[in-house]
C-alpha cells in the first residue's frame, strides 16, 4: 500500500480530470460532462456525497450470461468464428456518476 493512500491524491486528480473536460480542455474543445462507473466501496461512497458528482445508476448484480452468450455467439459466426463465452452473472455492483463541476 502506497504511503499516500488514503489522503485524497486520487480523487483530487480524478476531479481535476473532469474539470479539464468540462471547460472544453479536452477532445476537439467540446464541453462534456462526464460518466464514470466504478463498484469500489469507499470511492461510490465518496462520489455520492461529494456536491461535484451525482449519482446517476446502480446495478447491484451482473447482467445475464446467457443473453451475453448468444449475442457473441451470433456476432462471432459473421466475424471471426467465436463459438462461445459471455459476460455478466457476477455480483459485483456497479454505480454509474456524472461530474456536474465545480
Amino acid at each position: 500500500m502506497p504511503e499516500w493512500q488514503g489522503a485524497g491524491v486520487g480523487t483530487a486528480f480524478l476531479n481535476e480530470v473532469m474539470q479539464y473536460h468540462l471547460e472544453g480542455n479536452g477532445r476537439c474543445g467540446h464541453k462534456y460532462h462526464t460518466f464514470f462507473h466504478t463498484s469500489h466501496p469507499q470511492l461510490c461512497g465518496y462520489l455520492r456525497n461529494s456536491e461535484k458528482w451525482v449519482q446517476t445508476g446502480a446495478m447491484l448484480f451482473g447482467a445475464n450470461k446467457k443473453r451475453s452468450n448468444a449475442s457473441i455467439v451470433k456476432t462471432g459466426k459473421k466475424e471471426n468464428g467465436i463459438t462461445g463465452c459471455g459476460y455478466g452473472g457476477h455480483f459485483r455492483a456497479v454505480q454509474s456518476f456524472k461530474y456536474l463541476g465545480k
